[in-house]
């Protein structure tokens, strides 16, 4: 715990980078730390702190990513110093993405994510790092003054089962243009219900709406002690009830009705920018989607067939195969850090 310290000041002079956490039920980066070394500790570590001196300065900063449950990717979450800072804090910044996406790639992550303000030097830096745009997120937030108790919605959910696995991929897939599917990979897994973790922050329940076998429409709600952030799917041929199934979300949160109410939607999900307002809500702000894949391609040459009575020699095809880093590295025991180069270190408790 000797770098606690230092933690909890990059935390004030730092940048969130999960508006949904911050939202509904944000956590200081300490507790991020201890739980994702208790919950998760064969993922490696999630918190890297840069500490350098050079001619040109000090360069002193940190950066923090989050495991998905389940699934072998990752978000970044917290970045700091803030880089209106100046002090060389974008220097401090690609010099941390580049350290992490490479210990994350030696980790076995498949992608790493992020969500970012749009038009903005974050946006910038992480495209400096190979980080590519795949999508837009926009946030609306519920009047205060809407009396959710008058609410009524004649769609009729059901609590979201595991079986509904199939069909809710299959409903991803109808929705998401193939661009965002590709950049996704196994993201697609979010609409999956991961059982709830000790420790875990708030809480994600998750409803469809079943029509002749099939499903059409799903909603998840993510509770917290501040707020309620509500997400939906909605296929494209059912689209005249994304009114109807707004109202079923907003009335399922009538056991808290003084916390506010946030939609997140995708700009390729037609119709919400325009049907939201009617119902109260007003647009909070927007996210770029980023995402870096941590798979590269590999050249390899296979044997070809060539027609027994062709002359010259055989040559070679080659194939294409996707691969991850398999570095080897030794694995610290909590309670230490781990030095690399840089100056950059990683925080395991």
């Amino acid at each position: 715990m000797r770098d606690s310290r230092l933690v909890a000041r990059l935390q004030k002079a730092g940048t969130p980078l999960d508006i949904e956490e911050q939202l509904t039920h944000p956590r200081s980066l300490l507790r991020s730390v201890l739980l994702d070394v208790l919950l998760s500790p064969r993922v490696g570590p999630s918190t890297f702190i840069l500490d350098q001196q050079d001619e040109n300065g000090k360069y002193l900063g940190l950066a923090q990513v989050r495991a998905r449950p389940g699934r072998p990717e990752r978000d970044v979450v917290f970045m700091s110093p803030r880089l209106d800072a100046g002090n060389g804090s974008h220097a401090t910044w690609q010099r941390l993405l580049t350290h992490l996406c490479i210990q994350t790639a030696e980790r076995g992550s498949l992608r790493i994510y992020a969500r970012l303000p749009l038009q903005s030097d974050e946006l910038q830096l992480f495209r400096n790092v190979g980080f590519l745009e795949y999508g837009q997120e926009d946030i609306f937030q519920l009047d205060q003054t809407v009396n959710r108790a008058a609410i009524q919605s004649l769609l009729e959910l059901r609590p979201q089962q595991a079986s509904d696995g199939w069909g809710l991929q299959k409903l991803y897939a109808s929705l998401a243009p193939r661009a965002v599917q590709n950049a996704e990979g196994l993201a697609q897994g979010q609409w999956a219900l991961t059982p709830r973790r000790w420790g875990e922050q708030g809480r994600r329940t998750g409803y469809v709406w079943e029509v002749g076998g099939e499903l059409l429409g799903a909603l998840h709600i993510r509770s917290g002690k501040r707020g309620f952030w509500i997400r939906t799917l909605l296929h494209p041929d059912a689209l005249d009830n994304a009114e109807a199934l707004c109202l079923a979300g907003i009335k399922l949160t009538m056991n808290k009705p003084d916390l506010p109410v946030y939609f997140a939607f995708r700009q390729y999900e037609a119709g919400w920018q325009h049907i939201l307002p009617e119902l109260g809500f007003v647009p909070l702000t927007s996210q770029v989607l980023v995402a870096k894949p941590m798979t590269v391609r590999v050249r390899e040459k296979a044997p070809a067939l060539m027609p027994a009575l062709e002359a010259g020699p055989t040559e070679s095809a080659a194939s294409t195969i996707m691969t991850r880093s398999t570095t080897t590295s030794s694995k610290p025991q909590n309670g230490q850090t781990t030095r690399h180069g840089h100056g950059i270190f990683t925080l395991t408790f």
